[in-house]
């Protein structure tokens, strides 16, 4: 029995702390996001390595994740930002709308992408997007 129970709780570790790596590599990844987007970009129409990564992350248990989202806000380029808005606003809205109320005045630039076009806007243009609505599809 003590077998079986040593060879479950290796099995859950061997299944669990991959999955964290991945998670952990994906919030250093999405700290440098190249652009903010969602949905099918460029002529292919292919998921963003951004949107991807966002995704992991936000696949982790709550807690974690909105940890992990509070970081790359606090650290991450101005995409990253976009993306960690988005997920702090599905995760903790008071806080998405403290984060908002402090970028009013922010001269902080994002580049986006929808399609096949490319845009700059504020970062507080992206929140607001994200508070209308324009972002909850993902």
């Amino acid at each position: 029995m003590k077998n079986a129970t040593a060879f479950l709780v290796i099995l859950m570790l061997s299944t669990v702390l991959p999955a964290q790596d991945t998670a952990t590599a994906a919030a250093h990844r999405l700290a440098s996001a190249e652009f903010f987007a969602f949905g099918g970009i460029g002529r292919a129409a292919k998921t963003s390595d951004g949107e991807r990564d966002f995704r992991i992350v936000f696949a982790q248990p709550r807690g974690v994740a909105l940890r992990q989202f509070e970081d790359i806000f606090a650290s991450g380029n101005p995409e990253a930002k976009g993306y960690a808005l988005v997920a702090i606003h599905a995760l903790a809205p008071d806080r998405f709308k403290a984060l908002k109320k402090s970028l009013k005045d922010s001269s902080i630039r994002v580049t986006t992408m929808s399609g096949c076009i490319v845009e700059e806007k504020t970062l507080f243009s992206v929140a607001k997007d994200i508070e209308i609505g324009n972002y909850d599809h993902w």
